[in-house]
């Protein structure tokens, strides 16, 4: 199981949305690479974490800037664990009908 997470530059306000085992530690990492100040928003720890994260790059693609950096809304960080339960839960439907092969 890992999290999906939900990182944000107090720079400039954008987004990256990822995958991890350690949160905490993954934003050490990625401070030690960015000038500006991040913070977790948000993480939900799930099974299938990469297939909500994929989706969550396709949803999110038109907000793109640059990598796993989105240009988001407070709307969307304020339902961001809504949405990832939501997107678990209609793989989850698909698996158990066999209408999909994960």
């Amino acid at each position: 199981m890992r999290y999906v997470y939900l990182i944000q530059s107090l720079e400039n306000g954008y987004y990256k949305i990822g995958i991890s085992k350690n949160p905490q530690k993954r934003l050490r990492t990625l401070q030690t690479g960015n000038s500006s100040e991040i913070k977790i928003v948000e993480t939900y720890l799930s099974e299938v974490s990469n297939l909500i994260e994929k989706t969550l790059h396709r949803r999110y693609s038109h907000n793109k800037k640059e990598g796993e950096w989105f240009n988001l809304s407070i709307e969307i960080e304020s339902t961001f664990i809504e949405e990832c339960k939501k997107i678990e839960d209609s793989i989850n439907v698909l698996k158990k009908n066999d209408n999909v092969f994960i």
